[in-house]
């Protein structure tokens, strides 16, 4: 914290530039709603499932479900022929290892209205090759079925309710986002009195944020110290986002909190820093280390999505309490100067 205050620009540069370099592993960053490859080798289901993939392919656990409506056409006796060509069709494509189809149920109800078709892949659930064959499925093999005019085809089963979760999540963030990082400003303002203070605060949030994505990337998808896996879980990444921006947030809160007092009791702005620093520092340091001590049972787990989540927060709250609270901040908060406290007024002293 000294050197930090003592040489500022330095200690900021260099501190940036560390961060982005780990940050750039954000580049490799692919997310998942689920993955079969995840499950614990150890346990039976595990076991049983590596049977099924070494002698008929993985896809097999989670076909893609196509459900055709024949509303008025269930009478028809072309449907047959147009049903067969159809699933021939599916058959030819080469991410498809297999489709079951046929005339009695469970693929055409008793009514004869309802046809199902399974369509196997040969990729697992949460894979760039299913999320494309679902795609090719939606925007190219349901349009050209053959079906009459007026039939409803419906794409489901797990690879198409992953790809639709993954869109909607992608779809509501940026309002989400937008909304938290307002909403969080404003009371920011409101507490520090400050607009430089509330801007930074978030700032450096998303920073510690974004670092600890970028080691459970580093974690996973490179196999460092663990298991190596070519996705991360959407949920994980929400998970992380929400604990640890208000996980950061209260400690920033907390030790700016401090250094206002100080400047307002009549502190220069780098006096300020250096008490607000000592007298929460420490506190902030034992939470953190007490937070982490409670995550080990998550680390050392055998299921992949609790284990990105352990490290993923031990990770960002070790960052957050050592490198952007000890360095960053007061480094960015002695180079404002004044800006920091622009606005306010100190106390005057009664002595």
């Amino acid at each position: 914290t000294n050197f930090a205050i003592g040489k500022p620009g330095k200690v900021l540069a260099s501190t940036l530039i560390a961060l982005s370099i780990l940050l750039s592993a954000l580049l490799w960053l692919q997310v998942t709603p689920s993955s079969l490859s995840a499950i614990p080798a150890h346990l039976e289901s595990a076991r049983a499932l590596d049977s099924v993939t070494d002698k008929v392919g993985i896809g097999v656990i989670t076909p893609h479900e196509i459900v055709i409506d024949l509303e008025t056409h269930s009478g028809s006796p072309d449907i047959p022929v147009i049903r067969f060509e159809f699933a021939k069709k599916l058959a030819a494509n080469p991410e498809v290892f297999t489709v079951a189809s046929g005339e009695k149920w469970p693929y055409i109800d008793a009514s004869g209205r309802y046809l199902r078709i399974y369509v196997f892949g040969q990729h697992d659930l949460g894979s760039d090759q299913t999320k494309q064959l679902v795609d090719q499925l939606r925007d190219d093999y349901i349009p050209n079925s053959g079906f009459p005019a007026g039939t409803k085809i419906y794409l489901g089963g797990a690879p198409a309710q992953g790809v639709d979760l993954l869109e909607a999540i992608k779809s509501s963030m940026p309002m989400i986002f937008s909304l938290i990082m307002l909403l969080t400003f404003f009371i920011l303002l409101r507490t520090f009195r400050s607009i430089v203070l509330a801007a930074k605060a978030i700032i450096l949030d998303l920073i510690s944020i974004a670092t600890s994505f970028a080691i459970v990337v580093l974690v996973f998808k490179f196999g460092i110290g663990t298991y190596q896996l070519e996705q991360l879980e959407a949920w994980v990444l929400i998970l992380l986002f929400a604990i640890l921006f208000g996980l950061s947030m209260d400690y920033e809160i907390f030790i700016v909190s401090r250094m206002r007092e100080a400047w307002e009791r009549g502190a220069s702005n780098e006096e300020a820093i250096r008490e607000g620093m000592r007298n929460s520092g420490t506190v902030v340091t034992a939470a953190a280390l007490i937070f982490i001590t409670a995550l080990t049972g998550l680390i050392t787990g055998h299921f992949a999505g609790l284990q990105q989540l352990g490290i993923g927060l031990a990770a960002g709250v070790l960052i957050d309490a050592t490198i952007i609270r000890s360095l960053l901040l007061p480094s960015a908060m002695v180079l404002l100067g004044k800006w920091n406290w622009w606005g306010q007024r100190k106390t005057p002293s009664l002595t």
